[in-house]
């Protein structure tokens, strides 16, 4: 695929070129360090936002087909990890049910799902799209946490959040958070913070607009976690359009546009960027 977009990140994200570059051959260096060591874990983050415009895009394979792709170039990459922690954002914004299928099937194929109690499994959802069609099917792909995706507006009726709670709960989860999108007054949440405590009580509240992977330790008190705060910054792959991941401590940022992403898709090749940033 030809294009006359510029070659790096670093023009696409102005406030990046403070990191130091480095080169293609360095982070191939990283990657195969990380494969061979036999003891390493990964966590894992899908966000289906990442993949909405393949729905559209007539170069695309579809949105399924991509996801399935990267997630087998991360593994040639990384090597046959163990996934205790696993994020699925929005699935039902970009993939079709059987492509979550494939999708898992693909995961469970390339790296080792836990299935161990300790396991966090999460799945994220706007509750508009909570019903029993889609609990099930997440349910039997093997999520055993489910957070509930909130904005603002959804906090003044907390009784249609209470029972999309109750439904959650029949079907087993092991863990059930909640995720507020952020306001400009915090002060504002309180007293609905308040409330969603008492009548959902869920493992924990998050305060942001981007569901993220979080420490395991740190999301099960009750407690009320906010952007940045439990996130997990190390052995961890964000996949997907602008998708960052953090392995050996260093930050590997994935394309930001279309054509580049596929492109590397397409050759074979993990779609980040030549020059990743040292952070």
């Amino acid at each position: 695929m030809q294009t006359n977009e510029p070659k790096s990140n670093i023009s696409e994200h102005p406030t990046l070129r403070r990191h130091t570059k480095i080169s293609a051959f360095e982070a191939a260096r990283v990657l195969e360090k990380y494969r061979l060591h036999p003891s390493h874990s990964v966590s894992i983050c899908m966000d289906g936002h990442a993949f909405r415009w393949a729905r559209t895009d007539p170069q695309a394979a579809g949105a399924g087909a991509l996801l399935t792709k990267e997630i087998k170039l991360w593994a040639d990459a990384v090597g046959h990890k163990s996934v205790e922690n696993l994020l699925l954002c929005y699935p039902f914004q970009s993939f079709e049910p059987y492509e979550l299928t494939g999708i898992m099937h693909a995961l469970a194929s390339h790296f080792g799902l836990s299935e161990s109690e300790q396991r966090v499994h999460r799945v994220v959802t706007h509750q508009d799209e909570v019903n029993s069609d889609h609990i099930a099917l997440l349910k039997g792909l093997g999520f055993n946490h489910y957070q509930i995706a909130l904005n603002r507006s959804d906090l003044e009726d907390l009784d249609k959040l209470k029972a999309v709670g109750d439904l959650i709960r029949k079907y087993a989860f092991t863990g059930m958070s909640i995720q507020i999108h952020d306001s400009n007054c915090l002060d504002d949440l309180r007293e609905h913070v308040i409330e969603v405590k008492r009548m959902i009580a869920p493992d924990f509240i998050y305060i942001g607009n981007r569901p993220k992977l979080i420490d395991n330790d740190l999301s099960a008190n009750g407690g009320i976690l906010f952007d940045g705060e439990c996130e997990l910054e190390n052995n961890c792959i964000y996949m997907g359009l602008e998708g960052k991941s953090h392995l050996q401590h260093m930050a590997l940022q994935n394309f930001c546009t279309q054509n580049r992403y596929l492109e590397a898709l397409q050759e074979g090749k993990l779609p980040i960027n030549h020059g990743p940033t040292h952070e």
